[in-house]
């Protein structure tokens, strides 16, 4: 069964621990195990939340495959529509536990009758108009040639080391935010916790507001640690459930000496209200919210500090689409307002695609796509870029025609480029090449850059 699911070397995966493989892999074994049963229904819930598309896509085509070889039923639970669109035939609506509406996929999506149903199609993740990042200013954060690797135990007094991050490079405005994409394991939160000081780089500088943090002295770290915030992507383990949403909003703030306590409570009350949660709320425990506003005080407690960076680490990825919309609408409001520069983590390429000026694409620790988001996505030039874009079915339309799904097309590619492939190529580091329209240098302040193999 572990062969069935694509498990590569499956005999010595039977000696292995959940925690040596990947999620997707987690996921796959997780399927061969129900599967080995035989059953005659299968619940999969949310069986693919935390997973990047490209594995989405595999994990979901395998558990249909094996449901349709074995005929079983399967009830498909998600709030991601565009998967349920693609992947089962019948639908229904809940909300607050009633049966809104049902019928099949193409039915209830090409003429939806209730008006909740209507409400989540119109809050699909869609393109914002401006794609490009502000201008003018020196940058808040500049990376250059971060590497970073970890020591793996061979045996109890051998060591070796995993190369997590290669050379990686990029710079960060006030204002602007930049996101990084790529599967599982590509490297994306490993360079985030290098910023935060979370993890010893190997190589290379991380300056911020030109100060390199491997040069500061403590007391320069901790300030800017105060200037460096993050979400994190699961609020209910991240919000310490014995304080009340007002103290975890002002736990930052206890040891900033330049504030007196009312200028304290001062900047907790407007950071709560900036999120919605002024009044009787700042009295409540994060066990007494729902999970859009357990996030919303995560938000809260990193704005409190008028930070000049947010790191955002998949801040939407549990929330379904009508309060993923409601809190991506709240960041970008108050990134607006504070002019604050945002890091954004995400395997979420709806996402991605709303709120970035940017787009940085990894894999296996290497870059191997960067640019302006709209160059990204209307002419990815790697494969694995293009991969990632073809794997994401999207929902199109509107209220009076209806919606559909639709699979991304992406450009014919027309030039002679070896693309670099960190599967044959891993042992040596690629060349970012600049290129443009038709496959030149494009000359752009923010070139669209790609891995090819010299």
């Amino acid at each position: 069964m572990l062969e069935r699911v694509r498990v590569r070397q499956a005999r010595d995966c039977m000696t292995r621990y959940p925690h040596e493989f990947s999620g997707g892999m987690r996921q796959r074994i997780l399927l061969a195990a129900v599967m080995l049963l035989k059953p005659k229904l299968l619940v999969a819930d949310e069986p693919t939340t935390a997973l990047d598309c490209v594995v989405q896509k595999e994990v979901l085509d395998l558990m249909r495959e094996l449901t349709e070889q074995e005929g079983t039923a399967l009830i498909f639970i998600s709030h991601n529509l565009a998967l349920v669109a693609a992947y089962a035939e019948r639908m229904l609506v809940l909300r607050a536990g009633d049966l809104v509406e049902a019928g099949r996929v193409s039915q209830v999506l090409s003429r939806p009758q209730h008006e909740y149903t209507l409400n989540l199609l119109d809050a699909l993740p869609k393109r914002s108009p401006a794609g490009t990042a502000p201008a003018g200013g020196p940058p808040i954060l500049e990376v250059s040639d971060l590497t970073v690797d970890y020591t793996v135990a061979n045996s109890w007094f051998r060591h070796s080391h995993l190369r997590a991050v290669h050379e990686t490079s990029f710079t960060l405005a006030a204002g602007e935010t930049l996101a990084i994409v790529g599967e599982s394991g590509s490297g994306k939160t490993t360079i985030t916790k290098a910023i935060l000081g979370l993890q010893k780089p190997s190589g290379g500088t991380i300056s911020f507001a030109g100060m390199d943090l491997a040069r500061a002295n403590r007391a320069q770290i901790k300030a800017a640690r105060r200037r460096i915030q993050i979400i994190f992507q699961d609020p209910y383990s991240s919000l310490d459930p014995r304080m009340t949403v007002e103290a975890i909003a002002a736990e930052g703030l206890r040891l900033d000496p330049t504030l007196s306590a009312i200028e304290k409570k001062t900047r907790v009350t407007q950071a709560l209200e900036d999120v919605g949660l002024g009044g009787v709320y700042a009295r409540r425990y994060v066990h007494q919210l729902s999970g859009g506003q357990r996030q919303r005080v995560a938000i809260a407690r990193a704005l409190v500090m008028r930070p000049d960076i947010v790191i955002a680490d998949e801040p939407v990825s549990a929330l379904d689409v009508t309060v993923q919309k409601q809190v991506l609408d709240i960041l970008i409001s108050l990134q607006d307002s504070y002019r604050f520069a945002c890091l954004l983590i995400s395997h979420d390429l709806g996402v991605v695609e709303q709120i970035a000026d940017r787009v940085i694409v990894m894999l296996r620790g290497h870059v191997v796509e960067e640019g302006t988001r709209d160059a990204v996505f209307d002419a990815p030039r790697h494969p694995y870029t293009r991969r990632l874009l073809q794997a994401v079915p999207e929902l199109k339309g509107n209220r009076m025609d209806g919606f559909r799904i639709e699979t991304r097309i992406t450009p014919a590619l027309l030039d002679n480029f070896r693309y670099f492939d960190p599967e044959l190529d891993g042992a040596h580091l690629p060349t970012l090449a600049e290129i443009g329209g038709d496959g030149t240098g494009s000359g752009a302040a923010m070139p669209h850059r790609t891995a090819i193999d010299l």
